[in-house]
């Protein structure tokens, strides 16, 4: 199963700026025969879906110099780049009774916000003081 996630740990943090916070992906498998609210399957794995500016120049650079490089193989052929794959293994989860929930930023740290529980302020007020 590929999976990509488009969006930076940023967005489900309710610290902006927060760099390289893990995400909970769950992957809930349903039997199209049974028609049941339970999942013959569930796994999940914690991901961590930032890459600061300089781990992503480091790799830009690897790479580079592994084109400069040029390395042949023995039949004198190019040898093909060998890039790094990111692999995520899911754990199993026995407990299948527990629905699951959509993480939907907005709509979450707008309900902690109104209920007191994340403090928003003002960052220029605070370099005044």
């Amino acid at each position: 199963v590929l999976i990509t996630v488009n969006c930076l740990s940023t967005e489900f943090s309710c610290q902006k700026g927060v760099k390289g916070m893990p995400l909970m992906i769950q992957i809930d498998t349903y039997s199209y025969n049974h028609r049941s609210d339970t999942p013959t399957h569930r796994a999940f794995s914690e991901i961590k879906v930032f890459c600061d500016k300089g781990a992503e120049r480091r790799i830009r650079d690897e790479v580079r110099k592994q084109i400069r490089m040029k390395p042949k193989g023995k039949d004198g052929s190019l040898v093909a780049l060998n890039r790094k794959q990111d692999t995520v293994f899911f754990k199993s989860v026995s407990n299948l009774d527990t629905q699951p929930v959509l993480f939907i930023p907005d709509v979450h740290f707008g309900h902690l916000q109104r209920t007191g529980q994340v403090f928003a302020f003002n960052t220029e007020e605070m370099e005044r003081d």
